[in-house]
């Protein structure tokens, strides 16, 4: 299940230059992610209805990323000027759209659009690790178009129903795999003519800096929170759930996303780093007996950094601790529904519960 909450408060204060730039090792500068807002939905109520010139924030930050990804070049600073604006428009008319530069809900449903029949890499963040029924994507049209490269001859429909399904379990039967009609790991690799995916090895203390060297490229991989997101079976991004939800987007755009929640996000850097499957919900998590607390002056980068104001009893958030800067301690996460990957202070989660170690 889910984890029960979100950080209490979004965060609108910009990283100090030296800060951002020392541990994503971008130069320090005007255009750089050390000055940038925070990425901020267009849909979140922390957006205002109509975005526009002489916006200054996390909204524009999300507008001139989500333009780029539709092939401008815009510098991403956050904030809207003549050069944005040029942009908005040049994409209204592309797409059909009143070229008047004011960003409402057309624009923001047209930028957020991906078209589902554009196949994607099955490797990539943007897919469920678990590819399965009632998914509807490019995900899917590649799954698709590689069982019928195998002889399927399905409709290519980016719909995954009850034919796609069937033809995935006729597929991983022919290869001696278990049909489960469920296109996870082992059966992309197969679909590509790759090796098996093998469980991780062990790092053992080495284990740590992996975690961070994971989180730290999570932040380049544009992976959105999503409620639930990250729990199926195998681990890593996953198609979430509604049931429980709490954030401010309405309505619920969880079981529909691929992404990751807090949980499901640290449980996704641990696996990869070889220290097996720690839980799915934040609750398994710290009630993981592997887990030790430690004190901030013990904890090292890669430990884990709780929240709740229930206390070890009952969190409701949890991110990876990645040390401290000018006595700052810091860490990635997945902060709430809206918003990406974040590295950000700790003092900006609510009721901080405490740092775990991994024995």
């Amino acid at each position: 299940m889910p984890v029960k909450g979100t950080l209490a408060r979004r965060t609108t204060r910009l990283l100090a230059p030296a800060l951002a730039a020392a541990f994503l090792g971008l130069a320090a500068g005007p255009a750089s992610a050390a000055t940038v807002p925070d990425r901020i939905n267009l849909s979140s109520p922390s957006c205002p209805s109509v975005v526009q010139q002489g916006e200054d924030d996390g909204c524009v930050t999300e507008l001139q990323t989500l333009l780029n990804q539709h092939g401008t070049s815009l510098t991403v600073d956050g904030a809207f000027g003549s050069g944005t604006l040029a942009a908005v428009k040049s994409f209204q008319s592309a797409n059909g759209l009143t070229a008047d530069g004011l960003v409402g809900s057309a624009t923001r449903g047209a930028l957020y659009y991906v078209n589902p029949a554009t196949p994607i890499n099955l490797g990539s963040p943007r897919c469920a690790v678990d590819i399965q029924q009632g998914e509807n994507d490019g995900c899917v049209e590649e799954v698709q178009n590689l069982l019928n490269s195998h002889g399927a001859g399905l409709t290519v429909d980016h719909s995954f129903g009850p034919a796609t399904a069937n033809a995935v379990s006729t597929y991983q039967t022919s290869v001696g795999l278990p049909a489960t009609g469920v296109a996870d790991p082992t059966t992309k690799a197969k679909l590509y003519g790759q090796p098996a995916p093998q469980t991780p090895p062990d790092l053992g203390s080495a284990r740590y800096a992996a975690i961070v060297s994971e989180a730290r490229a999570a932040l380049t991989q544009n992976i959105p929170y999503v409620w639930g997101g990250g729990h199926d079976s195998d681990t890593g991004p996953s198609i979430g759930t509604c049931g429980g939800y709490t954030g401010t987007i309405l309505p619920c755009p969880a079981d529909h996303t691929v992404g990751l929640d807090c949980s499901g996000f640290t449980r996704w850097l641990y696996w990869q780093a070889g220290a097996g499957d720690i839980g799915q919900a934040t609750g398994d998590q710290i009630s993981n007996p592997r887990f030790t607390t430690v004190s901030l002056a013990n904890a090292i980068p890669g430990d884990l950094v709780f929240f709740g104001s229930g206390g070890p009893g009952d969190p409701d958030h949890v991110g990876v601790y990645t040390g401290t800067v000018d006595g700052v301690p810091m860490m990635i996460d997945q902060p709430f529904t809206g918003a990406y990957t974040r590295y950000q202070p700790v003092s900006d989660g609510a009721n901080l519960i405490g740092y775990y170690h991994l024995s």
